[in-house]
């Protein structure tokens, strides 16, 4: 897995890296200024490509631009460099990387100090030229002056220029924050991830991002990631989905129990039992009102439907508690919630059932709220929670603005206390068990769409049924989830799809994913 490191945090860690393992700075500067422009070279530059223009800063970051800069032009690329700062104002490797760029080159690389944005302006004169910000990177802190403030504003002001940031786009340091920063195309991060730019403005000002090795090791970097942040790729996942065995048969593959549904929202139990048998569980059986059980009896075809006891609302009634039982026996894991309704009596029967059972559940939509108030009913269980941040909010009684601004913080002390596995849905969704606080690395805003999470809620519980591990369960799903909308999002683009195009995908992402 990637590691992941707060914008301020990485370069405590590397500061310790380089001294265990005696690499100078200046190397790892070199590495990361070679990687970049080997990445650039061969993605974004062709035989008629303009030059590239790399404006850059005073600090480290700086002498990957100047670094870059070099080996770019050492492949034959047209370069210009645009400095911010004068050289008497440069120190330590990126004033040494800035002398061997003006001494190798110097009548051939033009480098031009600009006092104000105008002058950088003045500088790119083509749309096609490809611009690297190299100024700040994730050293910044504060706010930009007037005239650092008009420099990211005339950057940002061109619109057809290709914009690559080193590191992190300049002038951004928290995903919250509303001062100007550089927007980029592309960052090019180097050898961590950082959390800042994975969320909010963060993922808005960051465009697409590629990692740059820098010549260590994520193992390295594992000592000192003291907050247990990970990203997961595709081959940690496909370590996690269930292998089926030759001489299985359905009731060994995984039996999954499901408790939703209610008058309109019907469609949330449909798709939530879909996706389990999607998923590569063996049986479902989805609980339902009994007067709701005839159209979904038609409509669910391939699930066996359980008709129970229902309220005067006509939802799941607590009456229907020792049928379900029953089911709980039978079932390997146990999704509840999904269009279950906010109807009390129901409310009490989800915590009922909980409270009475030890199984494995996955708790969705509805269900989560039955316990804002009995939160201590949640303790020590063997549950998944699904909630968006709007139900988390609701959950745990904290603004949801608050929860925005410090989700790390608010989520791993849930855990801790609760000892439950959640699964913030986010843009990235998160996933927080003991183990350490995963970001998805899949999924984007073609997600955003009605009975997505029911979707998602039922490729967990599906997974669960067929692994018995939850917080493993939670990270595949998630990831499964996500990648079904990448794969849709290369067809249809960021809007039109439904809830169901995700179900139809599943059999190919988890084949795909399993033999990854």
């Amino acid at each position: 897995m990637e590691n992941v490191f707060f914008n301020d945090e990485v370069l405590e860690a590397e500061k310790k890296i380089i001294s265990d393992l005696k690499i100078p700075s200046i190397v790892l500067m070199e590495n990361a200024g070679a990687g970049a422009a080997d990445h650039i070279l061969k993605n974004y530059i062709s035989d008629n490509s303009p030059e590239v223009v790399i404006v850059c800063g005073k600090g480290n970051n700086a002498g990957d631009g100047f670094v870059t800069a070099r080996h770019l032009h050492n492949t034959g690329v047209k370069i210009k460099v645009l400095t911010l700062f004068k050289e008497s104002e440069l120190k330590g490797d990126a004033l040494v990387n800035f002398r061997i760029l003006k001494n190798l080159f110097n009548k051939e690389i033009n480098i031009i100090f600009c006092s104000k944005s105008s002058d950088l302006l003045n500088e790119i004169r083509n749309e096609d030229t490809i611009i690297v910000d190299a100024i700040f990177g994730i050293g910044f802190k504060g706010k930009p002056d007037a005239r650092i403030r008009s420099v990211f504003e005339s950057l940002n002001s061109l619109r057809n220029n290709f914009i690559i940031s080193l590191d992190c786009p300049s002038g951004f340091y928290s995903y919250d924050q509303n001062t100007v920063c550089v927007k980029a195309d592309l960052t090019l991060m180097m050898g961590v991830r950082k959390f800042q730019t994975m969320f909010y403005k963060g993922r808005e000002l960051c465009g697409k991002t590629e990692m740059i090795k820098i010549g260590i090791d994520q193992s390295e970097f594992s000592k000192y990631n003291s907050r247990k942040i990970f990203r997961p790729d595709v081959r940690d996942v496909s370590e996690l989905i269930p292998v089926r065995d030759i001489n299985s048969h359905k009731y060994t593959n995984g039996k999954v129990f499901i408790l939703s549904g209610s008058p309109g929202l019907t469609g949330a139990a449909y798709l939530c039992s879909m996706s389990a048998m999607r998923s590569g569980a063996g049986a479902v059986v989805t609980g339902i009102p009994e007067s709701l059980n005839d159209i979904m009896e038609v409509k669910l075809t391939e699930v066996m439907t359980l008709a129970l006891e229902e309220t005067s609302s006509k939802t799941i009634s607590i009456t229907a508690y020792p049928k379900i039982k029953e089911k709980l026996k039978w079932a390997d894991s146990v999704l509840i919630g999904p269009g279950l309704s906010d109807n009390e009596e129901t409310h009490e029967l989800v915590r009922t059932i909980v409270r009475e059972n030890d199984k494995n559940f996955v708790l969705d939509a509805d269900a989560i709220s039955a316990f804002r108030h009995d939160l201590k009913l949640l303790k020590n269980k063997k549950i998944i929670l699904t909630p968006h941040i709007g139900e988390f909010a609701n959950l745990t009684g904290f603004d949801k603005e608050d929860i925005k601004k410090d989700f790390y913080e608010i989520a791993q002390e849930f855990v801790r206390k609760y000892r439950v596995t959640l699964v913030l849905k986010n843009s990235p969704t998160v996933t927080v068990n003991e183990n350490g606080f995963f970001i998805n690395s899949t999924g984007r805003e073609n997600l955003a769409t009605a009975g997505s999470g029911d979707v998602l809620s039922g490729i967990i519980a599906g997974i669960l049924a067929q692994s018995g591990d939850l917080g493993n369960s939670a990270l595949a799903g998630v990831f499964i989830h996500g990648e079904c909308g990448d794969r849709l999002y290369s067809d249809t683009g960021d809007r039109g799809i439904t809830a169901g195009d995700l179900i139809r995908k599943l059999p190919e992402v988890i084949n795909h994913i399993k033999n990854a």
